[in-house]
C-alpha cells in the first residue's frame, strides 16, 4: 500500500495554512497507474496536481472539498 500525499513544501504554510481538494479525477475503487494525475489541490489562487506514487486501486481518504495541508494523506493505493 502507498499513501497519496500532498507534497511537503508545495506552498508556504506560513502564508497559506490550508488548501482544499478541488477535484478527484478517479473515483474510489478505481484502478490507476503509477504517475496518473489523481487529484487537484487548490491553495488560495494556485492549483497543484497530485499524482499516483504507485499502481493499484485508489482509496480516497479526503473527499472533494476536504481541507488539507502539505504532508496530508489524501488517499491510498492498495496493491492489486
Amino acid at each position: 500500500m502507498a499513501d497519496v500525499r500532498v507534497p511537503e513544501g508545495l506552498w508556504d504554510v506560513a502564508k497559506i495554512p490550508e488548501g482544499v481538494v478541488a477535484n478527484w479525477f478517479f473515483g474510489d475503487g478505481s484502478r490507476i497507474e503509477e504517475g496518473a494525475t489523481l487529484a487537484e489541490v487548490v491553495a488560495e489562487k494556485s492549483s497543484f496536481d497530485i499524482t499516483a506514487p504507485a499502481a493499484g486501486t485508489l482509496r480516497i481518504v479526503v473527499p472533494k472539498d476536504g481541507v488539507v495541508t502539505p504532508g496530508s494523506v489524501i488517499g491510498r493505493i492498495e496493491d492489486g
